[in-house]
């Protein structure tokens, strides 16, 4: 098992940056589609050979390119970048200053907090893109954003069916679907969508089954409201995990960009997202596994955010997380 100091997750923090855009198109809308439309690694030519180069605006709500690359082993993510988009490194070619003109508000005239930020298939990553090597089938995703509220997310979920398929730097860690009561159903029914996408070593369990071990070591995947035990948990963390969504007095309370209040839901609301895991040993900077919150207000609410990934994953991609209300998935934050 890889250790990481804390130095060195916040040192890569600092460093985690890229540029910016002249010719950014904007987001198209996507067509629902079920969890069967997303292509398995089996049904892609050459995909297990392949990476998946993404830039994007905004956590995600913009897209400037998405392109699929075939390189040789041990690729860095920066020589990766380098073959698809126009960059400017900075600070000894480790810091990417700018991508296709989009450039790094920390090294601009006016200071802005606004960089580029590098995650390997859903988890910000804990080295510069110069030393991280990409493996067959990562997704390197980088988006340009604010930072002056969170000044670290540490996971997203726009990568699905990552990192439950490839994981981090070539480790993948078992995933285990963690269901309250009366979701038994959804969570088999999960479990099946990922393994028809290729996710192996994937189990189900109850909230009060899940031993200390699993907990620590694996991927989770919590479904059920927010006084479920290790949701609510999260949610007392919910500043320090790098979220914008938390749930107070029953209702669901929703951060802009900028930490304000956006929205408020009181029934009927799924959410969505992502953190890396809390209780692994190492910490949230490990880039080791991560726990996605498949959760709600109510039950009918968590059972539209499982409908969600079960049926309109195309909805989520590039996503950071998501609100599922009236029938709609909102990404958030905007």
């Amino acid at each position: 098992m890889k250790k990481h100091s804390p130095t060195a997750v916040l040192a890569a923090v600092l460093l985690l940056v890229a540029a910016l855009c002249a010719c950014s198109t904007e987001l198209a809308a996507v067509e629902p589609g079920s969890i069967a439309e997303i292509p398995t690694p089996e049904a892609e030519v050459n995909a297990d050979s392949t990476v998946r180069i993404v830039a994007t605006r905004d956590f995600g709500r913009e897209l400037m390119f998405d392109e699929r690359l075939e390189l040789p082993l041990g690729s860095s993510a920066m020589a990766a970048l380098q073959k698809v988009a126009e960059v400017v490194t900075d600070y000894g070619g480790g810091f990417v200053d700018a991508i296709d003109g989009v450039r790094s508000g920390f090294t601009g005239s006016e200071k802005t907090k606004r960089d580029w930020f590098i995650y390997i298939n859903g988890i910000q990553s804990n080295v510069g893109a110069l030393d991280y090597s990409l493996q067959p089938g990562d997704v390197e995703h980088w988006d340009y954003h604010d930072w002056g509220f969170q000044q670290s997310i540490p996971a997203v979920i726009g990568a699905f069916p990552e990192p439950f398929l490839h994981g981090f730097d070539g480790m993948k860690r078992p995933t285990v679907v963690v269901y309250s009561d009366n979701l038994i159903k959804e969570a088999q029914e999960l479990q099946d969508g990922l393994v028809s996408l290729g996710v192996s070593d994937i189990s189900i369990t109850s909230a009060g089954g899940l031993t200390v071990s699993d907990r620590e070591a694996s991927n989770l995947i919590l479904l059920g409201t927010a006084d479920n035990e290790l949701i609510l948990e999260l949610n007392r963390n919910w500043k320090k995990l790098g979220l914008f969504a938390y749930f107070e007095n029953g209702n669901l309370v929703v951060l802009d960009a900028r930490g304000e209040i956006d929205s408020t839901y009181r029934a009927a609301a799924g959410l969505i997202q992502a953190a890396q895991n809390p209780w692994n040993p190492w910490g949230t900077g490990a880039c080791e596994n991560v726990v996605w919150m498949i959760t709600g207000t109510d039950e009918e609410g968590v059972k539209t955010a499982i409908d969600a990934v079960l049926n309109h994953p195309a909805q989520l991609q590039y996503a950071f997380a998501a609100v599922i209300a009236s029938g709609e998935i909102i990404r958030i934050p905007r």
